[in-house]
C-alpha cells in the first residue's frame, strides 16, 4: 500500500478514536447530570410524602387534644349521649386516618359494679374485659383499678374493643402510667388492635384528663386527681394509605420504623437496607423514622439512563462515518494525482510511439472517462459529508435547546413552589392560632367563643383546600392541547350565566350580536365563566345587572363584562390580578384569590391582555382580548414570566 494511503488511514483512525473518546466522555457527563437531577426530584417527592404523613399525625394529635379539652370542661356530663353528640360535630367517620376516638375512665375496684351497671343501661352486654395469653377476650379478674374503653366512635367497626381494660396489657399500661405522671399526651409502641379480627398493627395516643378545679403539678397530685383518658386508636396501614398512593406512583418503597421501640421497631414495610432518603417524624413521646428506597426498575433507570446510551451510540456512529469519509477523501485525492501522472506519461509516449497513437488515444479517452467518474464520485462524497455536518450541527443545537428548556423548567418549578408555599403558610398559621384560642377558652371554661372559632377554623381549612385546587388549576393552565371548536358567543354566555345559577335579582344583558368564530373552547369558556362568577360573587346587593358586549380590535375580539357592583379602588387595579390577592379579609370572602391570576395567565398565553376600569360605587368593567385566529396569535409565554408579573 502506498505510504500516502497508509498515512491517510492512520489519520482517519486517529480522528475516529478522538470522536469515540469525546462521545464516551459526553455520555458519562450527560448520565451523571441526569442522575443528579433524578435524585433531586425524587428527594423532593419523598420529602412531600413525609410532610403529608406528618400532617396526618399532627391532625390526629389535634383531634385528640380537642377530645381531651371536651372532657376536661364537661366533668359532670360524661354520658354516652354527650360523647355521641361531640363525635357528630367532629364527624370522625370522614377522618380516614383515625381508627377510633374513645373515652377511658379511671375506675377503682369498689366502683366497678356500679360503673358496669350504668353502662349496661345502653349496652346490656358490657363487661370490663382483658385478653388471655392466647388472645381470647374474657371478663377481667379483680384488680385495684381498671381503665376500660367505655365510649368509642365509630362504634360499629370498633365495638369489639368496648370494655377492654387497657391496663391489662403491659405496653398499654406503661403508656397510661407515663401519661398520668407527666400530664402529657403519650403514644404506645406497636400493638395488636383489639377490634381487629386478624393481625393488624397499630398504636394508641393517650391524653390524661384531670379534675380542672384543682392544681395537679406533681406525680402524686396527678394520680389523685386523674379521672380518665381520652384515647385515639390508629391503624398504621390507614395512616400510610394516603402517602402510599403517591409513593407507588413514583416507584418509591416506604418503610416506617419506631426508633425507640422495645418490641420490634419495624412498623410498616420490609425493612429495606438500601435506603435512599430518611426523614424523622414527630409523634408524642416517641420518635419515628420514614425510610424511602427505590424499586429496582426506578433505580435501574436512574443509574443507567437510556439517553446516555443513545448519545454514546450516536456519537460512535458519527465518529466512524466521519473517519470513513476522511479516508475516502484521501483515497480520491491520491487516485486523482495518480491519474494526472499517467496522463503526462501518456503524452510523452505519444511523441515516441507514433504507430500506437490511435491505441494510446483510445486508452487516454478511457482514462479520462474514469477520471470523470472519480471526480463525480468525489463530488457526491463531498455532498454526503456536508449533509452529515449539517445533521451534526442540527443535533447539537437541539441538545442545547433541550438543556435550556430543562434548566428553565427547573427554575420555574422552584419559583412556583416558593410562591405557593408562601401563601399556603398563612391559613395554616391562622388555623394554629384558632386552635390555641380554643384550647385557652376550654382551659378557662369560657366556651362562648369556641363555636365561632371552630367555624373560622373550618372556613380556613376549606380555603386552604380551595387554594390547593386553584394552585393545581393554575399550574395546569395552558398545558393541555385543545381542539378548535366553532363558538357561538351569544348562546355560550347565556348558557354559562345559567350554569352559574345567580340569585333571582341578577339579570344578564347582551349588547348586539356577539361574534361566532373558531377557537379553543375550554380556556375561552373558563375566562368568561370566572368573570361572570366574580361579577355576581363580589356584588354588594341582592340584585344587579351584568352586561356583556364585544367589538373588533385588529386581529382580536375585545370582550367587556360590566357590572353595577361596589366597584374597585384605583389603587387595587393591579393587585387583583396577582396570585392569592383578595380585597376582603380571607374569612369574609369565598375563594383563594387565584381566579383573576388564572384568567390573566390564559389570556396572555393566547397573545391577549386583560384589564379593569372601575371606581368605588360605580361598578366595574373587565375587558379582555381574544384572537380571531387562534393559530396565528398564540404567545410564547413561560410560567416564569407570568409568575414574575403576578
Amino acid at each position: 500500500m502506498n505510504k500516502l494511503l497508509i498515512r491517510a488511514l492512520f489519520f482517519s483512525i486517529i480522528i475516529g478514536c478522538m470522536g469515540v473518546f469525546s462521545t464516551y466522555y459526553l455520555s458519562i457527563q450527560v448520565g451523571e447530570q441526569l442522575k443528579k437531577q433524578s435524585y433531586l426530584k425524587l428527594k423532593n417527592i419523598a420529602k412531600q410524602v413525609s410532610i403529608r404523613f406528618q400532617d396526618a399525625i399532627d391532625m390526629s394529635v389535634n383531634d385528640l387534644q380537642a377530645l381531651q379539652a371536651f372532657y376536661s370542661s364537661n366533668l359532670q356530663n360524661l354520658s354516652q349521649d354527650n360523647f355521641d353528640r361531640y363525635m357528630d360535630i367532629v364527624n370522625i367517620e370522614k377522618r380516614h386516618y383515625i381508627q377510633a376516638l374513645s373515652w377511658v375512665p379511671y375506675i377503682v375496684a369498689e366502683d366497678r359494679k356500679i360503673f358496669e351497671a350504668n353502662i349496661k343501661i345502653k349496652h346490656p352486654n358490657f363487661n370490663i374485659t382483658e385478653r388471655t395469653e392466647t388472645g381470647k377476650l374474657i371478663v377481667s379478674n379483680n384488680k385495684s383499678y381498671y381503665t376500660p374503653v367505655t365510649f368509642i366512635s365509630p362504634y360499629d367497626i370498633n365495638k369489639a374493643a368496648q370494655g377492654f381494660d387497657l391496663s391489662s396489657n403491659s405496653i398499654r399500661r406503661a403508656s397510661l402510667q407515663k401519661a398520668k405522671n407527666t400530664g402529657q399526651i403519650t403514644a404506645t409502641s406497636k400493638i395488636n388492635l383489639v377490634q381487629e379480627n386478624e393481625d393488624s398493627y397499630g398504636f394508641l395516643m393517650i391524653a390524661p384528663v384531670y379534675r380542672t378545679n384543682v392544681s395537679a403539678t406533681t406525680e402524686a397530685e396527678r394520680s389523685n386527681f386523674l379521672i380518665g383518658y381520652a384515647t385515639g386508636v390508629f391503624r398504621i396501614n390507614n395512616l400510610m394509605e394516603n402517602v402510599r398512593e403517591k409513593a407507588d406512583k413514583e416507584g418509591l418503597i416506604l418503610t416506617l420504623v419506631d426508633v425507640e421501640s422495645d418490641n420490634g421497631g419495624l412498623l410498616y414495610g420490609n425493612g429495606n437496607e438500601s435506603t435512599a432518603f430518611s426523614f424523622d417524624l414527630t409523634i408524642p413521646d416517641r420518635r419515628w423514622k420514614l425510610d424511602v428506597s427505590l424499586n429496582e426498575g426506578l433505580l435501574r433507570d436512574i443509574e443507567s439512563p437510556r439517553i446516555a446510551y443513545w448519545v454514546l451510540i450516536s456519537g460512535i456512529m458519527i465518529s466512524v462515518l466521519l473517519a470513513l469519509c476522511i479516508y475516502g477523501l484521501q483515497v480520491v485525492i491520491y487516485r486523482s494525482q495518480h491519474i494526472k501522472k499517467l496522463g503526462k506519461q501518456l503524452k510523452d509516449q505519444n511523441n515516441q510511439l507514433e504507430e500506437t497513437v490511435e491505441e494510446r488515444t483510445k486508452l487516454l479517452e478511457q482514462k479520462n472517462v474514469l477520471l470523470n467518474e472519480h471526480v463525480e464520485e468525489l463530488t457526491q462524497q463531498r455532498k454526503r459529508l456536508s449533509a452529515l455536518m449539517i445533521e451534526s450541527k442540527v443535533a447539537k443545537n437541539d441538545a442545547e435547546e433541550r438543556a435550556k428548556d430543562l434548566a428553565r423548567s427547573n427554575k420555574e418549578l422552584d419559583e412556583f413552589a416558593y410562591i405557593a408555599s408562601h401563601d399556603l403558610k398563612a391559613p395554616l398559621r391562622g388555623i394554629d392560632q384558632l386552635a390555641n384560642w380554643i384550647a385557652e377558652d376550654v382551659e378557662e371554661g369560657n366556651l362562648n367563643e369556641v363555636p365561632e372559632n371552630i367555624r373560622l377554623m373550618r372556613s380556613r381549612v376549606q380555603r386552604l383546600d380551595s387554594l390547593l385546587s386553584d394552585l393545581l388549576d393554575y399550574s395546569r393552565a395552558n398545558r393541555q392541547e385543545y381542539k378548535l371548536t366553532q363558538i357561538h358567543c351569544n348562546e355560550l354566555i347565556e348558557e354559562l350565566f345559567s350554569l352559574i345559577a345567580p340569585p333571582k335579582g341578577f339579570q344578564l344583558h347582551v349588547k348586539g350580536n356577539l361574534p361566532d368564530f373558531l377557537t379553543v373552547s375550554a380556556p375561552f369558556e373558563q375566562v368568561l365563566r370566572n368573570l361572570l362568577n366574580n361579577a355576581i360573587k363580589h356584588h354588594d346587593k341582592n340584585n344587579g345587572n351584568i352586561t356583556v358586549s364585544c367589538h373588533e380590535e385588529g386581529v382580536y375580539y375585545k370582550f367587556f363584562i360590566e357590572d353595577d357592583g361596589p366597584g374597585i379602588s384605583h389603587n387595587n387595579h393591579i393587585n387583583i390580578f396577582k396570585m392569592f390577592k383578595t380585597l376582603k379579609p380571607r374569612d369574609e370572602v369565598e375563594g383563594s384569590g387565584m381566579g383573576l391570576a388564572i384568567i390573566k395567565k390564559i389570556v396572555k398565553y393566547y397573545g391577549g391582555y386583560v384589564s379593569v376600569e372601575s371606581e368605588i360605587g360605580k361598578g366595574s368593567i373587565f375587558c379582555f382580548t381574544w384572537p380571531k385566529n387562534i393559530t396565528e396569535c398564540k404567545s410564547d409565554v413561560t410560567l416564569q414570566e407570568l409568575v414574575s408579573e403576578v
